[in-house]
C-alpha cells in the first residue's frame, strides 16, 4: 500500500499529474461555485423537476436500478470480483499473506478509488443532500455497496456453477425479458400508462419493498434531510450492510480463488493485446478481402485504410449492434413514452455519443499503443498521421449519428426535413471535434480503456473527468458556432441558409482547430513511458 501511494504522488507531482489534478479540481470549483438553474428553466419546452419532484424520482427508481446491476451481474459475471495486476499475483501471491489479507488489501485499494469518484460525484448530489459532507458520506457508501454487492453477487454465482440451481440461469433471464417486453407493450397499447409507471408501482408495492430493501437503505442516504439523526442512522445500517458483504465475500472466495486467478490473468492478457491494437471488444477475427496496395495520399491512405480493415475484422458486430441501436432510437422512445427532444432523452443521446460509442468503437489512437514506436518514425508529418487515424472513426460514427437522424425524421413529428438536414449538417464537425478531443486526451494522459475487474475507481473517476471535459469542450464549441449563426442571421437578416453555413463553418474550424492540437499531442507523446 505504502509503494502504491508512492507512486501516486510521484505521478502527482509530474507536469502531466499536476496538470490532471489542476483540471479535476477546477472542475470540482466551477461545479460547487455554479449557480442552480432557476426551478422552471425550460429546454425543448420541458419544464425541470424541482427538487420534490426530484426526491421523489430518486426514491422510486434509485433501488431498482441498484436491483437491475445487481442481476446484470449476475447474468454477464465472466471476470473477477477483485482483478489483481501480474505485478500483484508475482509478488502479493508468493509472499507470507493469506487470501483474506489480500481481498481486505484490495478492497482497500478499491475503497480510495471510490473516495476520489465520490469527490467527484458529490457536487452533483450535493444539491439533493443538502451539504457536501452528506452527498460524500452517501456516494462513499453507494460505491462501496454497489462493488462488493457485486462481487458477492458474482463470486456466489461461481460457486454454484455445475451445480443444478445454475440450470435456471437463462430461463429465468428468458422469463424476465419476456415480462419486460409485455410490460413495454402494456404501456405502449394504454394510454395513460408509461414504463415508468408500471415500474413506481412495482416499487411501492408490498413485495417490492422486501425486495428492494437493501437497496432502499443507500436510497435513504441521498434523502436524508440532516446530518443527525437521519444520515447518521441510514450511514450506521450501510456501514453494517457493507461490513456483512465484505464478510460475505471473504468467505466466498474460498471456493472461487482459482477462478479468479485465471480470469485475473486473462484480463491482463487481454488488456495488452489491446495495447497492440487489438480490440477489447472483438469476439472473433473475421477475414475480409483487402487491396493489394492502399492509396497512399500522402502517407493517410495507409493508416485509415488499416484502420478500416481493423474495424470491420475485430468489431463489425459493434458496429451493427450501433446501427441497430441508432435505427431503432426513436420508436423505442415513443413506446417508452419519451419524445427524443425531451431532457431526458437528449442527455442520454449525449452520454452516448461522449462516452459509449467512443470508448467501444476504436478505430484510432487509442488501439495502436503498442504501435506508437513506429508512428513516431515514420517519414510522415504528424498531421497527416493524425488524420489517418481520426477519418474511419468520424466517418463511422457519423453513419450511427445520421442514422438517428433518420429514425427521427421518420417517428418524430417536431423533427422536419429542413432540422434533420441541419442536424446532418452539423453532425459531421461535432463528430469530427469529439475524437479530436478524445485522442488529445490519450496522447497527453495515456491510460488503459477498460476496467480492470468488476469495478475499477480509478478507471471510473478517470472516465468521469474525461467526460467531463469532453463535455465542456463539445457544449463550447456548438454553442460559439451557434452564436456565430445568430449573429450572422441579425446582422445580414437574410435567410437561414447563410446563418446555417456560418455555424458550420465556425464548427468545422474548431474541428481542425482540436486537430492541431492534437497533433501537437502526438509530436510531445513519449513512447518510453509506460504504465500499467
Amino acid at each position: 500500500m505504502r509503494g502504491g501511494l508512492r507512486l501516486r504522488l510521484m505521478q502527482v507531482i509530474s507536469l502531466r499529474g499536476a496538470l490532471f489534478f489542476l483540471v479535476l479540481g477546477g472542475i470540482i470549483w466551477l461545479l460547487m461555485a455554479a449557480e442552480g438553474p432557476a426551478p422552471n428553466a425550460q429546454l425543448f419546452g420541458v419544464a425541470k423537476l424541482d427538487p420534490k419532484a426530484m426526491r421523489a424520482q430518486i426514491d422510486t427508481f434509485m433501488p431498482l436500478s441498484l436491483l437491475g446491476m445487481t442481476l446484470l451481474t449476475v447474468l454477464l459475471t465472466t471476470g473477477p470480483s477483485f482483478h489483481f495486476s501480474p505485478t500483484e499475483i508475482n509478488f502479493l501471491f508468493v509472499g507470507p499473506f493469506s487470501r483474506r489479507d489480500l481481498i481486505i488489501y484490495k478492497f482497500i485499494a478499491y475503497a480510495a478509488g471510490a473516495a476520489l469518484s465520490a469527490a467527484l460525484v458529490a457536487p452533483f448530489a450535493q444539491a439533493q443532500t443538502g451539504s457536501g459532507l452528506s452527498a460524500f458520506t452517501a456516494t462513499l457508501l453507494t460505491l462501496l455497496f454497489v462493488q462488493l454487492n457485486s462481487a458477492a453477487a458474482g463470486m456466489a454465482w461461481q460457486a454454484f456453477e455445475g451445480n443444478r440451481l445454475a440450470r435456471i440461469k437463462w430461463p429465468a433471464t428468458a422469463m424476465v425479458v419476456v415480462i419486460a417486453v409485455v410490460a413495454l407493450i402494456h404501456a405502449w397499447t394504454v394510454p395513460d400508462r408509461t414504463v415508468f409507471d408500471l415500474l413506481s408501482d412495482a416499487r411501492h408495492s408490498l413485495i417490492g419493498t422486501i425486495i428492494l430493501m437493501p437497496y432502499i437503505v443507500f436510497t435513504e442516504l441521498f434523502l436524508a434531510k440532516n446530518l443527525f439523526p437521519h444520515l447518521a442512522f441510514w450511514a450506521t445500517i450501510a456501514v453494517l450492510v457493507n461490513a456483512a458483504l465484505l464478510w460475505a465475500v471473504i468467505l466466498l472466495d474460498g471456493r472461487t480463488s482459482e477462478r479468479s486467478l485465471s480470469e485475473s490473468t486473462r484480463l491482463s492478457d487481454r488488456w495488452e493485446r489491446m495495447k497492440q491494437g487489438g480490440s477489447f471488444w472483438a469476439t472473433e477475427r473475421v477475414e475480409v478481402r483487402s487491396i493489394r496496395t492502399a492509396p497512399t495520399l500522402g502517407g493517410m491512405g495507409p493508416i485509415a485504410w488499416r484502420q478500416a480493415i481493423k474495424a470491420v475484422r475485430n468489431s463489425s458486430k459493434v458496429i451493427a449492434v450501433f446501427m441497430v441501436i441508432a435505427a431503432c432510437a426513436a420508436p423505442l422512445a415513443s413506446v417508452v413514452g419519451i419524445p427524443l427532444t425531451d431532457d431526458r432523452a437528449l442527455a442520454i443521446i449525449l452520454f452516448f455519443f461522449l462516452f459509449i460509442l467512443p470508448r467501444t468503437l476504436i478505430c484510432d489512437f487509442r488501439g495502436d499503443l503498442g504501435r506508437m514506436e513506429t508512428y513516431k518514425m515514420l517519414p510522415i508529418a504528424p498531421w497527416r498521421i493524425c488524420a489517418g487515424q481520426l477519418v474511419v472513426q468520424v466517418l463511422l460514427a457519423y453513419v450511427v449519428a445520421l442514422m438517428m437522424i433518420v429514425s427521427a425524421l421518420t417517428f418524430e413529428d417536431s423533427v422536419t426535413a429542413p432540422i434533420a438536414v441541419a442536424l446532418g449538417m452539423l453532425a459531421l464537425p461535432v463528430t469530427l471535434l469529439i475524437y479530436a478531443v478524445e485522442n488529445t486526451i490519450f496522447l497527453l494522459f495515456p491510460a488503459k480503456l477498460v476496467p480492470m475487474g468488476r469495478a475499477d475507481f480509478e478507471f471510473l473517476g478517470r472516465a468521469l473527468i474525461e467526460f467531463i471535459v469532453k463535455t465542456v469542450i463539445i457544449l463550447f464549441g456548438v454553442s460559439m458556432a451557434l452564436g456565430v449563426g445568430a449573429f450572422a442571421f441579425m446582422t445580414l437578416g437574410t435567410t437561414l441558409i447563410l446563418a446555417g453555413v456560418a455555424s458550420w463553418l465556425t464548427l468545422m474550424s474548431i474541428g481542425l482547430l482540436a486537430t492541431i492540437v492534437m497533433r501537437y499531442a502526438f509530436r510531445r507523446f513519449v513512447v518510453a513511458e509506460a504504465f500499467d
